[in-house]
């Protein structure tokens, strides 16, 4: 009977030797560990501790051993065999032999992992309700009229740290505050609070402080009424949101910032390798869908390997930023370019074949694709170039990209380049 009590208790149980292995456990506790009943017994309690609770269940093991505690209780931390950490409650008692020697502790452990989470949860709503009490005289201005808004009966400092005035102006004019309302917002709150008889309320406006700066108020009433349902106050709360609009505008501008600098390359400020093949993908299907044609062109800068090597990585990037800039001035702002990487780029020529392709390089190479060097030499820049126009055979950016690259490699073997500066660049060398 007591066998099976031990193994089939809801709660988990053990049998610890004095060492710490584990000599007999239920299922419950197997199942709460994650490990087996033959993975448990080879363990000992101090590996499945979590550190910064070991030693205080320590202490308490040599206290029970010396007899000076018959059994101990803690809440303490165990790592799962999946690595996650668990509450649990820890009752131990040392059970002896017929010599009153110690012989193993009996452990109870209990699952308190989701009592210890929702705890956690509590806490923090606790400690964030107290933040906004602290905070509420600071940033609420609140006020209590007649009905018709003719007498103030309280007002909290709100108003004086809010708008920096006086509240002895609303005692003499509940309704005050709106002559310190924006102009672009008055006569939207000048309507409401001339409304008889007054409604419940929630609006947003500005305001300008003593100061004369901007604030951001949201403004909410509420009508309060006697025993016998009529009508006897009105309540007003207006917080100040000015740091949350402006935590908000500046959040807006971030998301935006860091949008921009998800596409984009953060050397030469051309589109990247993710936002270029996206492009390519829209270009894709709108091509699908209409008879204009687009065509891709593949760029790798010629011997910029020599370049970093020769005057270093520092005239590299200056010179991918030379090419981007001058490649950029010479597109359309209806075409796409973009850097995939490295001395490799990509330029979209919308709406182009490859005839008209043809001509635009033909004609580029009379622009000047070069970098000064400390102001004592001059580097040209060259380029190989490899274009295809899209076909209905061209089912995805990557089978396109390749087969430009295909033709650019071959034209970057045989020698065509763009600028025909090969000689200047080798004596540079």
């Amino acid at each position: 009977m007591f066998e099976r009590t031990f193994y089939a208790c809801p709660v988990g149980l053990a049998h610890v030797s004095v060492d710490g292995s584990f000599i007999r456990v239920n299922k419950r506790l197997c199942d709460f560990l994650g490990y087996s009943d033959e993975q448990l017994t080879k363990l000992t309690f101090q590996e499945l501790t979590v550190p910064g609770y070991l030693n205080e269940d320590l202490g308490y093991l040599e206290s029970l051993l010396k007899g000076d505690i018959e059994n101990y209780s803690l809440e303490k931390r165990y790592l799962r065999r999946d690595g996650e950490q668990v509450w649990a409650q820890l009752t131990v008692s040392l059970v002896k032999d017929g010599h009153g020697n110690p012989d193993y502790f009996i452990s109870v452990v209990e699952d308190i992992d989701e009592k210890k989470r929702i705890q956690s949860e509590l806490f923090q709503v606790d400690a964030l309700f107290s933040k906004i009490v602290r905070a509420f005289s600071d940033r609420t201005f609140i006020w209590v009229a007649t009905p018709d808004l003719t007498k103030l009966k309280y007002v909290n400092d709100g108003y004086e740290k809010i708008f920096g005035r006086n509240e002895y102006e609303l005692y003499c004019n509940p309704v005050g505050f709106v002559d310190h309302v924006h102009d672009d917002d008055k006569a939207r709150v000048l309507k409401l609070f001339s409304q008889r008889p007054l409604q419940n309320w929630d609006i947003q406006y500005r305001i300008y402080d003593a100061k004369g700066e901007v604030k951001y108020l949201h403004d909410r009433g509420s009508l309060i009424y006697d025993n016998s349902e009529k009508q006897s106050l009105i309540l007003g709360t207006a917080d100040d949101v000015t740091r949350e609009k402006n935590q908000q505008q500046a959040l807006m501008s971030a998301v935006t910032k860091l949008e921009h600098l998800s596409k984009t390359d953060a050397l030469t400020g051309l589109a990247n390798r993710r936002e270029i093949f996206s492009q390519l993908n829209d270009e894709i299907s709108r091509m699908g869908r209409v008879e204009t044609v687009s065509t891709l062109v593949y760029v790798d800068l010629d011997k910029f390997k020599e370049i970093n090597d020769k005057y270093g990585h520092k005239i590299g990037d200056k010179a991918l930023v030379e090419f981007s800039n001058k490649m950029g001035s010479l597109l359309r702002d209806s075409d796409r370019f973009g850097r995939i990487g490295g001395d490799e780029f990509v330029i979209l020529l919308y709406g182009t074949d490859e005839k008209e392709t043809a001509v635009f390089f033909d004609r580029i190479k009379n622009s000047k694709f070069e970098i000064d060097v400390d102001g004592n030499e001059v580097v040209p820049i060259t380029f190989s170039v490899g274009w295809v126009q899209w076909n209905e055979g061209i089912n995805t950016v990557q089978e396109w990209l390749d087969r430009a690259d295909e033709v650019m490699y071959e034209k970057k073997q045989s020698g065509q380049v763009v600028e025909a500066m090969n000689s200047e660049l080798n004596k540079a060398m």
